[in-house]
């Protein structure tokens, strides 16, 4: 959704009421339904402390941070092959016959966005190493035993993030001070 300007207004968009984060919205296009939407935080996985508790308001500003790891000031930015901004429309072409609309957004999201790296999960991008990407991930961000989601659901996440992840880069990194 598009943010809504006013005269002396800051930009109100999508946002999770409990952690204040922003949020995407995904139309849902597929063979034989109703076109839906789903509603996604703005990270490349979904936090898996808080299901997403969609808002209207002003999106709090975040600092980059590394979105295999979560570590703070990440040194490296992997750009996507498509680009969102080329066209006001586009298509993907995925196979979801096996994936919910959630996990339908993500790779959605996933392939559209740029990502943050860290210089540890930089090394492990490019050695290709998804069983220790997401050991990582888990020591940073360990999944709570009261969460909305059990650990094996989130392996899975984070697995099918990564295998987008690493079929929609081009290779090297750029350095994330240069945005």
């Amino acid at each position: 959704m598009p943010a809504i300007r006013g005269k002396g207004m800051e930009d109100i968009g999508f946002m999770c009421a409990r952690c204040g984060g922003e949020v995407h919205d995904v139309t849902h296009n597929r063979e034989g339904a109703l076109d839906t939407v789903g509603y996604r935080h703005n990270r490349r996985v979904e936090p898996w402390d808080h299901a997403l508790e969609l808002a209207v308001g002003t999106p709090a500003a975040a600092d980059p941070t590394c979105d295999f790891c979560a570590a703070a000031d990440p040194s490296w930015l992997y750009y996507p092959t498509l680009d969102p901004e080329a066209t006001d429309m586009f298509e993907v072409e995925l196979d979801t016959t096996h994936l919910s609309d959630d996990d339908t957004a993500v790779a959605v999201l996933n392939m559209l966005y740029p990502w943050f790296a860290c210089d540890t999960c930089s090394v492990l991008v490019a050695d290709r190493n998804i069983e220790l990407l997401i050991e990582r991930a888990l020591e940073t961000r360990p999944v709570p035993e009261d969460g909305p989601v059990d650990e094996e659901t989130v392996r899975a996440r984070l697995n099918g993030s990564l295998s987008v992840f690493f079929s929609t880069r081009p290779g090297r990194p750029q350095p994330s001070r240069a945005i």
